[in-house]
């Protein structure tokens, strides 16, 4: 971990090159495009590790809405994040890790609750992430919850001090619809 610097700042504080290095970065990471990830998540805050002026890890935190329970869904405004991203190159020795701790610093400040969706789950339970064991579903504009099944199992959410004390994890969440991956 020595010598990874860890910065934060706005969407609209980065300048383009910026951009285009986070772009590279998570393309390097994920082995696919990123030329309209940027628009699909809107703007948020981003966290970034860099080693030797570059950056080789990213995280980036947005605000959104999940909804908890049955019939009289309870809504709350949410730190999601999206683009978690380490260079090939770097994997292993922590870096990603590190700048995940100051995001969950950042949630944990600034939000009730902090969610995201992954396929890698053993990552997050070591930072503190929990899997949430409900059913999952998409709330579309007009209200209605359509089950997003494959999501099951993989979402997790991070507690902090403002998260309700009766979080019902096996309850049903739902997130509201995106054009592209709503979770």
């Amino acid at each position: 971990m020595s010598g990874l610097r860890v910065t934060t700042a706005q969407t609209e504080e980065l300048e383009p090159s910026q951009l285009v290095e986070l772009t590279a970065l998570c393309e390097a990471s994920f082995g696919e495009s990123f030329a309209s990830a940027w628009e699909r998540v809107g703007p948020g805050l981003h966290v970034m590790g860099e080693l030797e002026g570059r950056v080789v890890t990213h995280a980036m935190v947005v605000d959104r809405r999940l909804y908890l329970g049955h019939e009289a869904d309870v809504a709350l405004d949410v730190a999601y994040v999206e683009h978690v991203a380490t260079l090939p190159t770097v994997q292993g020795f922590g870096h990603g890790s590190r700048t995940m701790r100051r995001l969950g610093d950042i949630i944990g400040e600034a939000y009730t609750l902090g969610a995201l969706a992954t396929g890698r789950s053993q990552f997050y339970e070591q930072l503190g992430w929990i899997t949430w064991a409900g059913p999952t579903s998409v709330r579309m504009p007009d209200g209605e919850r359509l089950r997003s099944p494959t999501q099951d199992g993989h979402v997790m959410i991070f507690r902090t001090p403002r998260t309700p004390d009766d979080l019902e994890l096996g309850a049903p969440i739902s997130v509201d619809w995106r054009d592209g991956d709503s979770w």
